[in-house]
């Protein structure tokens, strides 16, 4: 409630800037010709450069019709009051998408042609600057120019991932099928805003059960890990003291997610909720499954089809997640890290399953690599589909194309599917995202807006590397690079759940093996999220860092990290029970205890600028 209807009142207080009604008072039509709810919108392709106050409404079905419906005046006041909020930025373009299923088309209707023998001679004396053609020619640049242009709309709507604005279109389909028309809002458009209002919510409780599930399965999993590893629990079970220890934790990460700085972001119709659930439940399965292969080969029977085949659910769910937002492509690090980790284990020689001739090793080692390669490239698929998707779109089923469709490499080989994304010119050419584009003066408050969760983000990064570094420093040996390498061979192999190298992980086998009562240190409970396993976590979070701080736009970092890097919470987590109980030291008590004061601070703070700034057109994206 508290992210829906912040928003609301912030709008109400300020108004907004573009207020304007679909309708005019003679005619009042729930859809509109060539709208997703019109049954004949396939066969209706005449759309693109019609402003939607004109387009022609349908008589040909009562159900869709509202002259003749008794509606509730206090819901559509109500309908006025929450939906608007949630239709701003980025936002707008998500519904118009979902409402619209020829957005991504390029215009049918022009009005303006070039001539075809401009077009024969920009072909053969075009070069490629910045993945665009150019030519000397003055005329002919400026008619493609004018040719372009007519193209903006298309091309930009293929910088937004297909899943979230299909999920509201078939929602809101649902909705207006098996629901009387009077109980909806009056107009379809409406009914998407609050299709994903619906969606929203329900996608961030799913999301935030799911970091708790994956939270306690890591801690669990670590545990038995590293009991094993030391020769002190034979069982794989788990005391009383640490599991709710480990409870704790999940229910303290899962938590910091529902009040998360990006919070506005994951109620407005923005894709962030949707990805989030996805990206956070493939990690949960995974990790679910991880444990219980774990403990089934120490001789439990539990779960044994999830254990043998978690990596189709979990690579199914992150290739959806990348459907959704294209920084879904980063889990497909997590598999290659899982895998090198895997590797490592088996090349050093300590795993469980690996004894015998060199032979076995290498092919084991050899069909890791490939399988959990294999599975990286399923998840980057979803971005490789909608790239060929918006080249056909532009390039094939058209009379007239966009110049990039005919651009030419130096040895004059055209531009393919394969050789082209329209998803990273789209980016270059109408946001500027490039490597240091961003970095101009004017950005200053952008970076500023940013800098809190790009600090937070390479602290963790940099603190499971000093901790890591402390868990293997006594075997290093050499110049520093050597020692370098030495350590990340070592992080890695520690990483895989099949090596059985010993390692220092949270200190639990003197004080809670043997005593259930015994309660663990602040110090102890914030070591537990930094185990040798959660190496993959902790480097994407670091990747999602670096990509804010010097390709994409800035002061997207905020939602990007919150909706996809469960390290961040973990992060925030250990600095609030590390720094937030009684049993800080005197020297720094003071400083220390102040850190829970700033981080709950950081976290409020952005969710009410962001429910002020964002919904009013004020910049908060």
């Amino acid at each position: 409630k508290r992210k829906m209807y912040g928003p609301l009142f912030s709008s109400e207080l300020i108004a907004s800037p573009s207020q304007s009604a679909r309708a005019n008072d003679d005619i009042y039509c729930f859809c509109l010709q060539g709208y997703a709810c019109d049954p004949y919108f396939t066969a209706r392709r005449t759309r693109i450069d019609v402003d939607p106050m004109h387009r022609r409404i349908i008589h040909h079905h009562s159900n869709i019709h509202n002259n003749t419906i008794t509606r509730y005046y206090w819901l559509d006041q109500w309908y006025g009051f929450i939906l608007p909020p949630v239709t701003k930025w980025d936002a707008a373009r998500f519904l118009t998408l979902s409402v619209d299923p020829w957005a991504r088309y390029p215009p049918v209707d022009l009005d303006e042609h070039i001539n075809d023998d401009d077009c024969a001679h920009t072909i053969s004396h075009t070069t490629i600057s910045d993945g665009v053609c150019k030519n000397g020619s003055e005329n002919v640049s400026e008619a493609l120019t004018n040719n372009n242009k007519r193209f903006d709309a298309s091309e930009q709507s293929h910088a937004f991932m297909p899943l979230l604005p299909l999920c509201i279109r078939y929602t809101s389909l649902l909705l207006t099928k098996f629901l009387p028309l009077r109980i909806l809002p009056p107009t379809y458009e409406a009914t998407s805003a609050l299709s994903a209002i619906i969606i929203n919510i329900a996608a961030f409780a799913i999301a935030s059960l799911a970091l708790y599930d994956l939270t306690l399965y890591m801690l669990m999993g670590d545990e038995v890990i590293a009991s094993k590893r030391e020769g002190r629990n034979s069982t794989n079970t788990i005391n009383r003291n640490n599991l709710q220890a480990f409870q704790f934790l999940a229910k303290t990460t899962a938590t910091l997610f529902c009040i998360n700085p990006a919070g506005v972001f994951f109620t407005a119709s923005y894709s962030e909720s949707v990805f989030a659930m996805l990206t956070f439940s493939g990690h949960a399965v995974a990790a679910r499954g991880r444990y219980y292969e774990h403990v089934a080969k120490g001789g439990e029977p539990s779960s044994w089809l999830l254990a043998k085949f978690y990596w189709i659910p979990t690579t199914l769910l992150w290739t959806m997640a990348s459907y959704a937002r294209s920084n879904g492509t980063f889990s497909s690090v997590w598999w290659m890290l899982i895998g090198l980790g895997n590797y490592f284990s088996y090349f050093l020689g300590g795993t469980s399953d690996i004894r015998g001739d060199r032979a076995t090793t290498a092919f084991k080692c050899i069909t890791t690599l490939l399988f959990h390669g294999v599975l990286g490239l399923l998840i980057a698929m979803p971005i490789l589909y909608h790239d060929r998707r918006g080249y056909s779109f532009h390039c094939t089923h058209t009379t007239i194309t966009p110049d990039w469709c005919e651009c030419f490499d130096s040895d004059y080989t055209r531009n393919t599917p394969s050789r082209f994304s329209l998803y990273a010119y789209v980016q270059r050419k109408h946001w500027n995202v490039g490597l240091l584009r961003y970095y101009e003066l004017k950005q200053i408050p952008n970076f500023l807006l940013a800098l809190p969760v790009l600090i937070l983000s390479f602290g963790g990064a940099v603190w499971w590397i000093q901790r890591s570094w402390k868990r293997h420093s006594e075997k290093f040996e050499g110049s520093i690079i050597r020692r370098v390498f030495q350590w990340a061979v070592m992080a890695l192999s520690a990483s895989s759940y099949e090596t059985k190298q010993r390692h220092e992980g949270f200190k639990t086998s003197k004080d809670t093996t043997t005593n259930d009562s015994d309660i663990l240190s602040n110090k102890q409970l914030s070591e537990m999220l930094v185990g040798p396993t959660f190496l993959a976590y902790y480097a994407i979070l670091a990747g999602f860092a670096l990509v804010g701080t010097f390709l994409a736009h800035v002061q997207i970092s905020t939602r990007l990290i919150c909706s996809s890097c469960p390290a961040f919470y973990w992060f925030v987590c250990a600095l609030l029970v590390q720094y937030g109980g009684n049993d800080v030291g005197s020297a720094n008590g003071q400083l220390s205890r102040r850190i829970p004061l700033i981080l709950y601070g950081y976290f409020g703070l952005y969710n009410l600028l962001g429910v002020v700034m964002h919904v009013n057109w004020l910049p908060w994206t």
